[in-house]
């Protein structure tokens, strides 16, 4: 079996290389509908103002509920050998990422829906919710020294290690 030449050799890459690509996966959902939707009704009307405000509220709710949610992780136990918190760290880390990425799409899929339930049926919503969601993603979702750094601060809040930013390859 050979390894990979370059920077993914490391061990740390082949841990957060499959993060992110479930990553990628759950926000590539939101350039697709929208790219189907401007295809199937390639129209331009005025869109409604509900769906305007709909779509507004959606992208402040879906922010709010990253920085409540989305990073939240009970601290780890002291005492926890090293082999146990890294997979705990990694499995916490993992399944927020995958929240935040799943809260950072969800303006795109309302306006959505909001092109098709509000009288006119426009997708000019997803102009406003698409530059949004891929900045919440970009910010909160991909996997990055940051995010792993806030996740880290929740899992050693009572002062345990968790070696998750070592782990990934961030340090």
């Amino acid at each position: 079996m050979s390894s990979l030449p370059g920077p993914f050799a490391s061990p740390e890459h082949a841990t957060l290389r499959p993060i992110q690509l479930v990553s990628v996966a759950v926000g590539m959902g939101a350039l697709m509908l929208s790219a189907v939707r401007i295809v199937v009704d390639p129209s331009v009307a005025v869109p409604s103002v509900w769906a305007v405000v709909l779509v507004l509220a959606t992208l402040v709710g879906s922010a709010a509920l990253i920085r409540w949610v989305g990073y939240a992780v009970p601290s780890l136990p002291h005492g926890l050998p090293r082999e146990n918190a890294e997979a705990t760290s990694l499995r916490y880390f993992t399944s927020t990422t995958t929240l935040r990425t799943a809260l950072a799409e969800a303006p795109v899929l309302v306006a959505f829906a909001c092109s098709f339930v509000f009288e006119p049926h426009s997708w000019l919503p997803l102009l406003i919710a698409l530059p949004g969601g891929l900045a919440l993603y970009w910010v909160h979702g991909w996997p990055s020294p940051r995010t792993a750094a806030a996740i880290e601060a929740g899992l050693e809040a009572d002062g345990a290690e968790s070696w998750l930013s070592e782990s990934l390859g961030f340090r």
